[in-house]
């Protein structure tokens, strides 16, 4: 078994991967924390204001909620990419030494088991030149009639 190394980047790494949960489950509670404060905005506005004066800073109440619930949900969800992907690579870091280590080892082991090898003079490569095509022009028969093409064009008659 191969020591672990590195306990606190792993640390750290693990840490990085809580806060980002933390951030997640933070950011939708403050979101509906922020709708919910914006509609309680428009209910208290409108129990204390007789019946229908206030209704525009009612509406601007519901919006200021929703719109800083988004803002929210943004934020939270940002600082959770952030976080695990930084958790991510740190395990990815961490991964990639222990790979190599193991891959070290084996290398090493590999080499005390073989024998060592003795260098073998090169050995010149005959040179093969590539034979000639063989081509074959059969005889003309003088029975055969003879077909010839003009290459210049008949005079027109």
């Amino acid at each position: 078994m191969i020591k672990k190394k590195y306990r606190a980047l792993r640390f750290v790494a693990f840490i990085c991967q809580v806060l980002a949960w933390v951030a997640l489950v933070l950011g939708i509670l403050g979101a509906i924390g922020a709708v919910i404060a914006g509609l309680t905005g428009y209910i208290s506005m409108q129990a204390l204001e007789n019946l229908n004066r206030g209704n525009s800073a009612a509406f601007a109440s519901v919006v200021a909620g929703i719109a800083s619930a988004i803002g929210i949900i943004v934020f939270g969800v940002i600082s959770f990419i952030v976080l695990l992907a930084s958790a991510e690579y740190l395990y990815v870091l961490i991964d990639t030494e222990q790979n190599t280590r193991i891959s070290a080892d084996y290398l090493r082991q590999l080499l005390q088991t073989q024998q060592p090898v003795q260098p073998v003079a090169p050995v010149a490569a005959p040179q093969v030149m590539p034979a000639p095509m063989a081509l074959s022009y059969r005889e003309a028969d003088p029975s055969e009639p003879t077909v010839t093409t003009p290459t210049t064009p008949l005079p027109k008659e």
